[in-house]
């Protein structure tokens, strides 16, 4: 089998749409790509909403649409389960709740709400940091401290205004909460190892810093002059008395995991709570309580792999390395016996859209390294590019990136399909870089979409046959590979 590999190739925020305008897919010039989807087997797949276990109308991400990849099925989401919860009010009453609110009453402790402010549905939810505000409540906690971070990527840049709002106008209803803090994601919800960023926010958490003489509304308009978007804007403490202290505890809202890691592990290292619950498990080695428990897989992509005795070569840049391993293997976090994982540094830098080439130059010559002299049976790639410089809402900087993987995916084709007759897939996990204009907003669009997604089965035998394949959904590829690795 290692004389003709598979690899799938996941094109990281790379979708289809009809329409050319602010489409960054469709106006870079990449040859390759669109010759390949025009020339060769294809399909377009539903990576958003119910498809991927999601609410209808509620755009893909990158956990949900690896997870689906991998799994080879649709599992329920975590933002669909807590949505449940909160309309059903099964918060006020939930025993792990309730028993850590009791300990904070008892002692007399504050408690501390952390969220990401933002109805994208993406990493949270505005509505389920309200629902925790009112179960506490509920619930005689006395002193409710609320830490939003600004979201600005996964809506509008500019947009927090919005949230902020409706978030007070829900905390007006009650004497004992109030907000203590704001920071922008790009620090709170770092997840490529930037400790400094983290720094910034922990500062701001535990009272290191003088707290401003404004409320939260003023910190993101004085910003706003300084032409800082809300993803950006630097950590702010609004009040003395609400910083983190010993004994008091702490509830996470955001249910991904990836970009609430760092921040959870800076607190937990640094100060002795009574409790920290978040909605799901973050990471195995993180003590938190959590709130539901995500549902398993029967057998996933990789699990078919290993038994059929294939060996298995993983690959991604930090960015989008626990996509390809821990939420692409359905929340294992080992890998298998018969498993290369391979993880290639991002570059160390704000903006992407000064290299928006990324790693992809680093991936792409490990990979044929690989298949040059110790090839495996199986490749799982991704490339960030589409998603990570599409989030910029930068239109020449995701077509630069754009074409930089379709020089790079030709590479992989030469070798892989052309010399060693092997099969190579290309799709996506969800939308982004074909959508780079929010008409509505009048922004830059910086979000995931609700688009399709294209996928291409790359095959010499295949060239020039052009049909479209029986698929519909991320969830019907594993058992497509599956089943075409066996034939």
């Amino acid at each position: 089998m290692k004389n003709n590999p598979t690899l799938l190739i996941i094109l990281d925020g790379y979708g289809y749409s009809e329409s050319t305008e602010h489409n960054a897919v469709a106006q870079a010039d990449t040859p390759h790509l669109h010759n390949w989807f025009k020339n060769y087997p294809h399909a377009l797949l539903q990576a958003s909403g119910s498809a991927v276990g999601l609410v209808d109308g509620v755009m893909g991400n990158s956990e949900v649409g690896h997870m689906t990849i991998g799994a080879g099925e649709i599992l329920p989401q975590p933002l669909t389960i807590l949505n449940t919860m909160v309309q059903t009010h099964s918060l006020d009453t939930d025993q792990t709740l309730t028993e850590a609110y009791n300990t904070l009453n008892n002692a007399d402790n504050s408690l501390h709400i952390i969220g990401l402010l933002s109805d994208a549905g993406v990493h949270a939810h505005i509505d389920h940091m309200v629902a925790f505000v009112k179960s506490a409540i509920a619930n005689r906690v006395k002193r409710i401290y609320v830490h939003v971070i600004l979201d600005g990527r996964d809506v509008p840049p500019q947009s927090a205004l919005l949230y902020l709002d409706r978030l007070q106008k829900e905390l007006d209803n009650f004497k004992n909460v109030q907000i203590a803090s704001v920071h922008g994601r790009f620090y709170a919800m770092d997840r490529d190892n930037n400790s400094d960023r983290i720094e910034e926010s922990l500062s701001v958490l535990f009272g290191h810093v003088d707290p401003e003489d404004k409320d939260a509304q003023a910190v993101v308009e004085d910003s706003y002059l300084e032409r800082v978007t809300d993803e950006f804007i630097v950590p702010t403490l609004l009040t003395s008395d609400g910083v983190i202290r010993p004994g008091d505890g702490v509830i996470f809202c955001n249910f991904r995991a990836d970009r609430a890691r760092q921040l959870t592990k800076g607190l937990l290292d640094t100060v002795d709570l009574s409790f920290f619950v978040t909605p799901v498990q973050y990471h195995p080695d993180l003590a938190t309580i959590s709130l539901i428990e995500r549902p398993v897989a029967d057998n996933t992509l990789l699990e078919q792999l290993t038994k059929d005795d294939l060996s298995i070569f993983t690959i991604a840049e930090t960015e989008k390395y626990a996509h390809v391993t821990y939420f692409f293997n359905n929340g294992r976090e080992d890998k298998y016996d018969n498993e290369v994982r391979v993880l290639v540094p991002s570059i160390k830098i704000q903006d992407y859209t000064k290299e928006p080439c990324m790693s992809a130059k680093e991936i792409t010559e490990i990979v044929l390294d690989s298949l040059e002299t110790n090839p495996k049976d199986f490749y799982i790639i991704n490339f960030a590019n589409a998603d990570m410089v599409g989030h910029s809402g930068n239109f020449d900087a995701t077509k630069k990136a754009l074409e930089c993987l379709d020089s790079e995916l030709e590479k992989l084709f030469e070798q892989a399909v052309t010399k060693m007759d092997g099969t190579m897939y290309i799709t996506s996990d969800h939308g982004n870089a074909e959508v780079m204009y929010d008409n509505e907003s009048r922004q830059p669009a910086t979000s995931h979409t609700t688009s399709p997604v294209p996928f291409m089965m790359l095959k010499k035998t295949l060239a020039n046959k052009p049909h479209t394949l029986p698929l519909s959904g991320l969830k019907d590829i594993a058992s497509f590979i599956i089943k075409n690795i066996k034939d």
